[in-house]
């Protein structure tokens, strides 16, 4: 008996392309999408540093921290898909998108009455404005490290420091994970 290969119709394999063209799109959409509001969800989390510049090997409380929410998105991943072939790409990933979304790039333009305005950029190159609570996190958290890296502050600027250590703590950030790089 010959061996038989069965050819599926043209129109019956090219509907089966295009469905299975359209199913990877969409898994890769859905996929971002969750990896973006991971990496919001994290740098909400870990507001007081920049903990996706932490190395793997980072020894201070903060990338104890960071490793150990590593640790569990890789058991998750691992857990959905045993034989995920390298999670290290998917954190290298959701890292540079909360990079991005904490540091977007600005975009100079200017307004229909010719004034200069910013917007921000991220990581993806569209134009958006940073969520108030993430911007007053971001602008008073800098300031704050900017503060406590100073030799000596004058009176007026001790008292202003400790009202931005109130202020970051009224939007859930804890004081100890704010690092004076």
């Amino acid at each position: 008996m010959e061996n038989v290969i069965v050819v599926p119709a043209v129109d019956s394999i090219e509907h089966e392309l295009a469905a299975a063209r359209l199913g990877a799109a969409e898994a890769q959409r859905t996929a971002y999408g969750a990896n973006v509001r991971y990496a919001k969800v994290l740098n909400v989390v870990f507001a007081g540093f920049d903990w996706f510049d932490l190395s793997g090997t980072d020894t201070s409380d903060q990338g104890k921290t960071v490793r150990k929410e590593r640790t569990m998105f890789f058991e998750a991943l691992k857990a959905i898909n045993p034989e995920h072939s390298n999670p290290s790409t998917i954190w290298a990933r959701i890292r540079a998108v909360a990079k991005g979304e904490r540091y977007p790039k600005p975009v100079v333009s200017e307004s229909a009455e010719g004034e200069v305005v910013e917007a921000e950029m991220g990581e993806s190159g569209a134009k958006h404005n940073r969520a108030p609570l993430t911007r007053n996190i971001d602008e008073i958290s800098a300031l704050y490290k900017f503060n406590a890296r100073q030799e000596a502050l004058d009176p007026k600027v001790q008292k202003a420091q400790i009202k931005l250590g109130e202020a970051l703590q009224a939007l859930g950030v804890d004081l100890n994970m704010v690092n004076a790089k």
